[in-house]
């Protein structure tokens, strides 16, 4: 399967937040978002436009860490969250350099972007980019989509925030100004390791983790368990 990534061009964005309104209606979580726990939302202030969501990282410090396993990274871009397996230990939410899973009290589980996986899988491009009004996100596989973010950030330039903090991830944002200051962690950037192996040498198998949120169907059983990280 070809490997996704989403470029963000903060310079289109209005934070209409129409992508977090969209979002809600196809995972039907609106209880959740009531309280303040979105899979993705859009903040603006004087410095600057930040879209709180998964990164997606090339090497998910929430799935290294994760006792359960209930977070899974597939070998095309999204990191995975499992409602069942997880046991609510918050380590994810603890680990994360860049401070996105949410904790639900009421349900003792994890508020996770999943990259639209169910609709990925069909050929389909993410909820929150097929919504977008003014094209400010894009989707599409993650050579052009990083290639395009380089292209545009020279040609305007712009900030690309998301090439190399944590290691990489699978989201391109572009700003005019610094990022951190519109919202975005301040987090280290580390050369990009493509296919690298995890820390402990092993070799994971890439899956689409099962998804149960809301109703929603599992995708697809793991073909292979991940090995649990040790303390």
């Amino acid at each position: 399967m070809k490997e996704y990534a989403v470029l963000i061009d903060s310079t289109y964005c209005t934070a209409c937040n129409t992508c977090a309104y969209r979002c809600i209606q196809e995972f039907r979580y609106h209880t959740q978002a009531a309280k303040g726990l979105f899979r993705t939302f859009v903040a603006a202030n004087d410095e600057g436009i930040y879209h709180k969501r998964c990164m997606h990282c090339l090497e998910p410090e929430c799935v290294k860490q994760c006792p359960v396993n209930a977070l899974t990274k597939t070998e095309y871009g999204p990191v995975l969250y499992s409602i069942d397996t997880c046991i609510g230990c918050q380590i994810c939410v603890k680990v994360c350099p860049f401070g996105i899973p949410q904790f639900d009290e009421a349900t003792k589980k994890i508020v996770k972007c999943s990259l639209c996986a169910q609709r990925v899988g069909n050929g389909k491009e993410p909820a929150c980019v097929e919504a977008c009004p003014t094209g400010a996100l894009q989707f599409g596989e993650y050579k052009a989509m990083m290639a395009k973010a380089k292209d545009l950030a020279a040609k305007r330039k712009l900030t690309l925030y998301g090439m190399q903090e944590a290691g990489g991830t699978h989201l391109f944002v572009l700003t005019e100004g610094d990022p951190v200051k519109a919202g975005y962690p301040a987090v280290a950037k580390r050369a990009v390791k493509m296919k690298a192996l995890p820390a402990d040498g092993l070799v994971r198998v890439p899956v689409v983790a099962g998804l149960v949120l809301g109703g929603l169907k599992k995708l697809s059983d793991r073909k292979e368990s991940i090995a649990s990280e040790k303390d």
